[in-house]
Protein backbone atom coordinates (compact mmCIF):
# COMPACT_ATOMS: atom_id res chain seq x y z
CA UNK A 1 0.00 0.00 0.00
CA UNK A 2 1.51 3.44 -0.92
CA UNK A 3 2.20 6.42 1.47
CA UNK A 4 -0.83 8.76 1.83
CA UNK A 5 -0.76 12.48 0.55
CA UNK A 6 -0.46 13.44 4.09
CA UNK A 7 2.53 10.86 4.54
CA UNK A 8 4.07 11.86 1.54
CA UNK A 9 3.86 15.80 2.71
CA UNK A 10 4.85 14.88 6.32
CA UNK A 11 8.64 13.91 4.56
CA UNK A 12 8.60 17.22 2.94
CA UNK A 13 8.38 19.42 6.20
CA UNK A 14 10.97 16.67 8.17
CA UNK A 15 13.52 17.84 5.17
CA UNK A 16 12.01 21.66 5.85
CA UNK A 17 12.69 20.53 9.54
CA UNK A 18 16.40 19.29 9.55
CA UNK A 19 17.23 22.03 6.63
CA UNK A 20 16.47 24.61 9.27
CA UNK A 21 18.25 22.71 11.97
CA UNK A 22 21.39 22.92 9.71
CA UNK A 23 20.89 26.72 9.01
CA UNK A 24 20.88 27.36 13.02
CA UNK A 25 23.91 24.90 13.60
CA UNK A 26 26.08 27.35 11.26
CA UNK A 27 24.19 30.56 11.92
CA UNK A 28 25.21 29.96 15.60
CA UNK A 29 28.52 29.12 15.00
CA UNK A 30 27.63 25.75 16.41
CA UNK A 31 29.55 24.11 13.77
CA UNK A 32 31.57 25.83 10.15
CA UNK A 33 32.87 24.57 7.06
CA UNK A 34 35.81 26.13 8.08
CA UNK A 35 35.19 29.20 5.92
CA UNK A 36 33.12 32.30 6.10
CA UNK A 37 31.84 32.07 2.60
CA UNK A 38 30.92 28.37 2.38
CA UNK A 39 29.01 28.58 5.69
CA UNK A 40 26.38 31.47 3.79
CA UNK A 41 26.38 29.40 0.70
CA UNK A 42 25.52 26.42 2.65
CA UNK A 43 23.09 28.07 4.25
CA UNK A 44 21.61 29.73 1.57
CA UNK A 45 21.41 26.66 -0.03
CA UNK A 46 19.14 25.02 2.18
CA UNK A 47 17.51 28.27 2.05
CA UNK A 48 16.44 27.34 -1.52
CA UNK A 49 15.78 23.93 -0.52
CA UNK A 50 13.35 24.58 2.04
CA UNK A 51 11.21 26.56 -0.78
CA UNK A 52 11.41 23.66 -3.13
CA UNK A 53 10.11 21.15 -0.19
CA UNK A 54 7.18 23.51 0.06
CA UNK A 55 6.47 23.56 -3.25
CA UNK A 56 6.71 19.60 -3.83
CA UNK A 57 4.66 19.47 -0.98
CA UNK A 58 1.87 21.15 -2.50
CA UNK A 59 2.23 18.90 -5.08
CA UNK A 60 2.37 15.87 -3.70
CA UNK A 61 -0.35 16.42 -1.23
CA UNK A 62 -2.89 16.91 -4.17
CA UNK A 63 -1.31 14.51 -6.53
CA UNK A 64 -4.50 12.31 -7.84
CA UNK A 65 -5.98 15.38 -8.88
CA UNK A 66 -2.83 16.42 -10.64
CA UNK A 67 -2.42 13.11 -13.49
CA UNK A 68 -2.43 15.66 -16.28
CA UNK A 69 0.54 16.99 -15.15
CA UNK A 70 2.39 14.16 -13.70
CA UNK A 71 5.25 14.00 -16.58
CA UNK A 72 5.54 17.71 -15.91
CA UNK A 73 5.97 17.75 -12.36
CA UNK A 74 8.47 14.55 -12.11
CA UNK A 75 10.77 16.57 -14.30
CA UNK A 76 10.29 19.98 -12.66
CA UNK A 77 12.33 20.69 -10.10
CA UNK A 78 12.14 24.49 -9.91
CA UNK A 79 9.82 25.69 -7.42
CA UNK A 80 9.37 29.28 -8.99
CA UNK A 81 7.76 27.49 -11.88
CA UNK A 82 6.12 24.59 -9.74
CA UNK A 83 4.19 27.45 -7.62
CA UNK A 84 2.77 29.02 -10.63
CA UNK A 85 1.07 25.73 -12.17
CA UNK A 86 -0.17 24.96 -8.69
CA UNK A 87 -1.60 28.35 -8.34
CA UNK A 88 -3.48 27.37 -11.86
CA UNK A 89 -4.82 24.03 -10.39
CA UNK A 90 -5.61 25.26 -6.67
CA UNK A 91 -5.77 28.85 -5.62
CA UNK A 92 -5.36 27.99 -2.25
CA UNK A 93 -2.06 25.57 -2.40
CA UNK A 94 -0.18 27.52 -0.30
CA UNK A 95 0.55 27.50 3.17
CA UNK A 96 -1.39 28.95 5.55
CA UNK A 97 -0.06 29.86 8.65
CA UNK A 98 -2.41 29.68 12.01
CA UNK A 99 -2.35 29.33 15.42
CA UNK A 100 -4.52 27.66 18.10
CA UNK A 101 -6.84 30.05 20.41
CA UNK A 102 -7.17 27.93 23.49
CA UNK A 103 -9.20 30.72 25.42
CA UNK A 104 -12.60 29.92 23.55
CA UNK A 105 -14.28 26.33 23.44
CA UNK A 106 -14.15 24.69 21.36
CA UNK A 107 -10.48 25.61 20.24
CA UNK A 108 -10.03 27.54 16.95
CA UNK A 109 -7.32 28.55 14.55
CA UNK A 110 -6.52 32.29 14.25
CA UNK A 111 -4.23 34.22 12.43
CA UNK A 112 -0.73 34.27 13.77
CA UNK A 113 0.56 38.08 14.46
CA UNK A 114 4.10 37.90 13.37
CA UNK A 115 5.60 38.37 10.00
CA UNK A 116 5.95 34.93 7.79
CA UNK A 117 7.27 33.64 3.95
CA UNK A 118 4.23 34.98 1.76
CA UNK A 119 3.85 33.05 -1.56
CA UNK A 120 5.34 36.19 -3.37
CA UNK A 121 8.41 36.21 -1.19
CA UNK A 122 9.16 32.86 -1.54
CA UNK A 123 9.67 32.79 -5.35
CA UNK A 124 11.54 36.19 -5.23
CA UNK A 125 13.73 34.41 -2.65
CA UNK A 126 14.23 31.94 -4.59
CA UNK A 127 15.54 33.39 -7.23
CA UNK A 128 17.59 35.21 -4.75
CA UNK A 129 19.32 32.34 -3.68
CA UNK A 130 20.15 30.90 -7.24
CA UNK A 131 22.65 34.17 -7.69
CA UNK A 132 24.88 32.08 -4.83
CA UNK A 133 24.84 28.68 -6.60
CA UNK A 134 27.84 29.65 -9.05
CA UNK A 135 30.76 31.45 -8.87
CA UNK A 136 30.37 34.92 -10.52
CA UNK A 137 32.51 36.14 -13.84
CA UNK A 138 35.34 37.91 -12.48
CA UNK A 139 34.24 40.81 -15.23
CA UNK A 140 30.70 40.72 -14.97
CA UNK A 141 28.93 42.36 -11.61
CA UNK A 142 29.94 40.82 -8.26
CA UNK A 143 27.51 38.92 -6.11
CA UNK A 144 27.28 40.21 -2.40
CA UNK A 145 27.76 37.63 -0.42
CA UNK A 146 27.46 39.00 3.03
CA UNK A 147 23.80 40.34 1.66
CA UNK A 148 22.86 36.66 2.39
CA UNK A 149 24.43 36.48 5.05
CA UNK A 150 22.45 39.16 6.46
CA UNK A 151 19.32 37.64 5.44
CA UNK A 152 19.10 34.90 6.37
CA UNK A 153 17.98 35.27 10.15
CA UNK A 154 14.85 37.07 8.23
CA UNK A 155 14.40 34.49 6.14
CA UNK A 156 14.95 32.00 8.70
CA UNK A 157 12.00 33.44 11.22
CA UNK A 158 9.43 33.95 8.28
CA UNK A 159 10.05 30.32 7.05
CA UNK A 160 9.65 28.99 10.66
CA UNK A 161 5.75 31.45 11.34
CA UNK A 162 4.87 30.37 7.90
CA UNK A 163 5.16 26.57 8.63
CA UNK A 164 4.89 26.30 12.61
CA UNK A 165 1.24 25.50 12.52
CA UNK A 166 -0.20 25.71 9.12
CA UNK A 167 -3.36 24.51 6.86
CA UNK A 168 -3.44 23.25 3.81
CA UNK A 169 -6.48 23.11 1.63
CA UNK A 170 -6.99 20.37 -1.00
CA UNK A 171 -8.33 21.34 -4.52
CA UNK A 172 -11.80 21.71 -4.16
CA UNK A 173 -11.57 22.94 -0.65
CA UNK A 174 -13.61 19.80 0.68
CA UNK A 175 -10.23 18.93 2.58
CA UNK A 176 -7.27 19.93 4.42
CA UNK A 177 -4.61 19.03 6.61
CA UNK A 178 -3.32 20.79 9.52
CA UNK A 179 0.13 20.56 10.17
CA UNK A 180 2.16 20.68 13.05
CA UNK A 181 6.32 21.10 12.78
CA UNK A 182 6.77 19.90 16.65
CA UNK A 183 3.23 17.36 16.31
CA UNK A 184 4.80 14.02 17.93
CA UNK A 185 6.37 12.96 20.98
CA UNK A 186 9.95 13.15 19.04
CA UNK A 187 9.30 16.29 18.06
CA UNK A 188 8.73 15.60 14.12
CA UNK A 189 5.75 17.01 12.16
CA UNK A 190 2.56 15.39 12.21
CA UNK A 191 -0.41 15.94 10.62
CA UNK A 192 -4.77 15.79 10.59
CA UNK A 193 -6.98 15.32 7.97
CA UNK A 194 -10.32 17.85 8.04
CA UNK A 195 -13.15 17.48 5.62
CA UNK A 196 -16.23 19.72 5.26
CA UNK A 197 -19.19 18.37 6.66
CA UNK A 198 -22.44 19.10 4.82
CA UNK A 199 -25.82 19.37 7.43
CA UNK A 200 -28.32 17.19 6.87
CA UNK A 201 -31.62 19.27 5.29
CA UNK A 202 -34.41 19.09 8.00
Amino acid sequence: MGKSGLDLYLEEMWYVKNRMKAIEIIATHQKSTSFRYTDIEFMTLQIRKIIEHIAMGNLVVNKELYNEYNDKFSSNWNAKYIFRDLERLNPQFYPIPVKTDYTVEPKRWVDIDEAYLTKDEAVKIYDKCGGLMHVPNPYGSQVDVFYYEKMIPIWYKKIFYLLNQHVIHMVGGEQMYCIVMCGDKNGNPHGYLFESVQNEPD
